[in-house]
Order: structure tokens, then C-alpha cells, then sequence
């Protein structure tokens, strides 16, 4: 019994939390709201390339619009940037941001993949329309061109988010 040794455990005073420990309060509110508005844009923008591209993409037995290849790619970037997207309005919303390096990775691959996009849905456009085959129901070519055109402007909303979020992180309003 010898061993048994008296162990005094410190304890360390801890003050109490705060109602809103878990937002962050870090940053500047107006770069923070100028952020959340470019994503509402670019998830609108999303919205309308998914629905624009599925009526061609689903709906060609007769005739192909668009290639599968690039059928995939389209779904992948408008899928994956939506749900991102939606994502990071849900954590806004909550308070918690994500970090500004991160975003700007985020947005430079949805840029990358929306000048791939523009570039071959207006391939595939073009190549359709050079065959002199017009079938009376040409409204898929026209979401086709629908959905590049504003693949185009997302892309270029997606290049403003970089910019934007580059200026305000390296002037040290984001976190």
C-alpha cells in the first residue's frame, strides 16, 4: 500500500462561453456580403446551365446535340459548382466563412472548367450546325447555344470572384 501515492490533478479555470462562440467575427462585413452575393449570382447562373443542357442532353434519340464526353463534363460542373456553391451560402448563412485561399481554389477550378464547358458546348454547336441537316425541331441546338452563352457569363462571374476575393483577402478583410 506503499505505492499508492496522493495524485493532485490541476485544474484549470476556464471562462464561460459565449452564446455565438461558434461564428467567427473575423473579417469585414462588407467584403463578406459582396462574396455571398457573387455565389448567389453564380448559383443562379448554375441553375439555369442545368436546365438549359438537360432538354439536349436527355432528349437527342434522333439526333446527337451534344457528345457524351461532353455531356459528362457539362453535368460534373454544373453539379459539383451547385452543390459547392450552395454549400458555402449554407455556411455564410450559419457564420462560419470559408478561409479566402480556399475559396480562391475553389473558384479558379470552377473558372477552368467553365471555359472547357463554353469551349466545347460551342464546339459541339458548331459541328451540329455545319452538317446542313436542319430537323424541324431545332429548339435543343438553340438551349445548346443557351447554355454556352451563359456558361460564358458564369465563367467570367466565377474570374470576378477570384479577383474580388484575392483583393479583399491580401488587404486582410477576410480571414
Amino acid at each position: 500500500m506503499s505505492y499508492l501515492r496522493s495524485i493532485e490533478i490541476s485544474r484549470v479555470e476556464m471562462s464561460p462561453a459565449d452564446d455565438n462562440s461558434f461564428a467567427t467575427t473575423s473579417g469585414n462585413k462588407k467584403a463578406t456580403y459582396t462574396l455571398i452575393c457573387i455565389k448567389v449570382v453564380e448559383l443562379c447562373l448554375l441553375i439555369c446551365c442545368l436546365g438549359l443542357i438537360d432538354e439536349p442532353a436527355t432528349n437527342s434519340h434522333l439526333r446527337v446535340f451534344i457528345t457524351p464526353r461532353v455531356m459528362a463534363l457539362c453535368y460534373v460542373t454544373f453539379g459539383a459548382l451547385a452543390i459547392y456553391t450552395a454549400i458555402y451560402l449554407i455556411m455564410a448563412l450559419f457564420g462560419d466563412m470559408t478561409p479566402w485561399r480556399t475559396a480562391t481554389l475553389w473558384a479558379l477550378v470552377g473558372f477552368c472548367l467553365f471555359v472547357a464547358v463554353t469551349a466545347l458546348l460551342f464546339r459541339d454547336w458548331s459541328t451540329t450546325k455545319d452538317r446542313n441537316y436542319w430537323h424541324p425541331n431545332m429548339h435543343r441546338l438553340d438551349l445548346v447555344m443557351a447554355s454556352a452563352s451563359i456558361s460564358l457569363v458564369t465563367s467570367l462571374v466565377f474570374l470576378l470572384d477570384i479577383l474580388i476575393t484575392i483583393r479583399f483577402g491580401v488587404h486582410g478583410d477576410l480571414e
